[in-house]
């Protein structure tokens, strides 16, 4: 396994002082790799570090989406369906209770 640059800790570390921990990974702005018997086991981030990378998901997320409309907007052989062949019925037969209780 390949380590990369960032800092490291054993799961006993985290016993003795979890608080430290998170302070390395403030001062380092990076997260902390956690050992246990030389295998990695886990990540310890601050909150600010993790939201920040939530959030940034979250936006490559929103991205991806907008791409794929943008791609489907641009395919030539697109074709409308009626609301009928989705549904099942027209809604232009159904008629409207004005007093079912919906605004």
């Amino acid at each position: 396994m390949k380590i990369m640059d960032v800092p490291m800790k054993s799961v006993s570390d985290i016993k003795r002082s979890p608080m430290s921990i998170f302070e390395e990974a403030k001062t380092s702005e990076n997260g902390v790799y956690i050992f246990n018997r030389n295998e990695v086991v886990g990540v310890a981030l601050t909150r600010e570090q993790y939201e920040s990378i939530h959030k940034e998901i979250e936006n490559l997320y929103d991205r991806i989406d907008e791409l794929t409309v943008k791609e489907r907007l641009a395919n030539d052989n697109r074709q409308a369906i009626s609301a009928k062949d989705v549904i099942g019925f027209d809604l232009n037969e159904e008629k409207i209770d004005e007093n079912d209780g919906w605004e």
